[in-house]
């Protein structure tokens, strides 16, 4: 009896065992080098046991094979990933090959039926659905709609000024990720919606609860991202929900209420949600349709925006000498104005390299991950034969090991925001070594007004605040190894005196 439970249990775990290992040696078989793989680990182990940031693996092998390969052979715990090395490759996959890698890896791990908030998401759709659906969403994005949103945000940027004002007087610190997601969430509430969500008042919308239910603290997620890695070829429907259902309830109520809101009031507002309703009369939308292209704005602008505020406030109280530049710069440009006008506030060289720097350092995604749609031949400068790539091959980008490059970004833990004056933004991406917001048709779709806002908050806050980093705070650049996206370990903890006149 006891013989035969042990043979049992071996079989088992052999079975276990080969399904794990099954798929190692599909890139050697295609003549690609594959670095060292572990059983259930993949090529990233700190996916399954959080030491580091799984994203710091990848960058471990970006850096040790960089010089003499231009890709090797990966795997997400046991799915099949190339990963590019060189960065002229990088520019190939999105742009100029973007017709043979036209889909997010992501499309195929969210199941549109069973998270209808995202469905109509360009960042997860495929082929024609995501060509229709960027179509209709780019034409809210203009920057003449995002011009009209100014005096929203000057609204809510004295609110944050005010509420600022009133927290420093405790004297004690405060969490910058918070704050970033207090002022994002009032803006996108406002600005999308046409409703307060109240964020820095006694009584605010749960925004900030949930989002954490979202990110930090979503089980479903976490799942979702095994199951991908585990069964890559698991057809769409039959992946596990991502979004919590209590988000579920609280985004597509509010939603749901502000459309019928306005509906029934007939007002008139040169806001988003007036643009979806007559997109709903011009594309036959339906109200599903409708509540999911409201949630692109909330879902994408919502999170990636706060977080890359609060890094960059996190970098400017430690770099006084930045923060000073900066105001300087501010304070010659906003003579007595309250907040600059949009198109001045995006120009401004030495914000826009700041906010830059910050996104290089603390990437809103560490990564970044294709699939082939279309049969592709892949030539590095490594290696005399090409590697041939076929639809549903999947290409993985290691953009934090690019943005922490020495041989683009000598000394690249620093905080040095001239890297990107004269013409160095530009410089990097033509390099394939920038991807803050990614590159080529499937960018950030919410970019124009991500950047609005964020340059808006740094802007009020550096010309009535001195940034100052408390001692909470952890020292260096490490990311927190449990949260997926790359956010600063131990959390962002800033001081705020208020400063008592402008630099004259």
């Amino acid at each position: 009896m006891l013989g035969s439970l042990l043979l049992g249990l071996a079989t088992l775990l052999g079975l276990i065992y080969g399904f794990l290992v099954s798929n190692f040696g599909h890139w050697r078989r295609r003549g690609v080098l594959e670095p060292k793989v572990f059983p259930l680990l993949g090529s990233f182990p700190n996916v399954i046991w959080p030491r580091q940031h799984f994203t710091i693996d990848m960058q471990d092998i970006y850096m040790r094979y960089r010089e003499t390969n231009s890709y090797v052979g990966c795997f997400l715990l046991r799915a099949p990933k190339l990963l590019i090395l060189e960065p002229r490759l990088v520019t190939e996959i999105f742009v100029s090959a973007f017709r043979h890698f036209e889909d997010n890896d992501a499309s195929r791990m969210v199941d549109p039926a069973k998270d209808r908030l995202i469905a109509r998401n360009p960042f997860v759709l495929q082929g024609d659905d995501w060509r229709r659906e960027r179509a209709i969403f780019s034409t809210l994005m203009t920057n003449g709609r995002i011009r009209t949103l100014h005096s929203i945000m000057e609204r809510v940027c004295r609110d944050l000024c005010d509420f600022l004002t009133k927290d420093t007087t405790g004297g004690g610190p405060y969490d910058g990720t918070d704050l970033g997601l207090r002022f994002t969430g009032e803006v996108l509430f406002d600005c999308v919606l046409g409703i307060q969500a109240r964020s820095f008042s006694k009584d605010p919308l749960p925004v900030v609860q949930q989002n954490q239910q979202m990110s930090s603290e979503n089980i479903g997620l976490t799942i979702a991202g095994a199951v991908s890695g585990l069964f890559p070829n698991l057809p769409r429907r039959f992946r596990p929900k991502v979004f919590p259902r209590s988000y579920d309830r609280f985004m597509g109520g509010v939603i749901s209420e502000a459309l019928r809101l306005r509906r029934s009031n007939h007002q008139e507002r040169n806001d988003f949600i007036n643009h979806l309703l007559e997109l709903q009369r011009e594309h036959n939308l339906t109200e599903e349709d409708l509540i999911s292209h409201a949630m692109t704005f909330m879902f994408d602008g919502l999170d990636t925006t706060s977080t890359s505020i609060a890094q960059c406030l996190l970098l400017l109280g430690r770099y006084p000498g930045c923060q000073r530049r900066l105001l300087e710069e501010l304070d010659r440009a906003g003579g007595d104005s309250e907040l600059l006008d949009l198109d001045a506030l995006i120009e401004l060289p030495y914000l826009s390299a700041c906010f830059n720097e910050s996104l290089r350092m603390y990437p809103a995604s560490g990564w970044a991950s294709k699939t082939c749609t279309r049969d592709y031949e892949l030539l590095g400068s490594h290696k005399a034969e090409s590697v041939k790539l076929r639809p549903g091959d999947n290409v993985m980008i290691p953009v934090y090991g690019l943005h922490h490059d020495p041989d683009f970004y000598p000394e690249p833990g620093e905080f040095r925001p001239e890297r990107f004056l004269d013409g160095g933004l530009k410089r990097f991406k033509q390099q394939g070594v920038f991807l803050g917001f990614g590159n080529g048709p499937r960018q950030c779709v919410g970019m124009r007004l991500g950047l609005a806002m964020a340059k808006a908050a740094l802007a009020v806050i550096v010309q009535r605040f001195q940034v100052k980093t408390n001692a909470r705070t952890l020292a260096g650049n490490q990311l927190d190894p449990n949260i997926f996206v790359g956010v600063h370990k131990g959390g962002i903890w800033l001081d705020f005196e208020p400063r008592s006149a402008k630099i004259s």
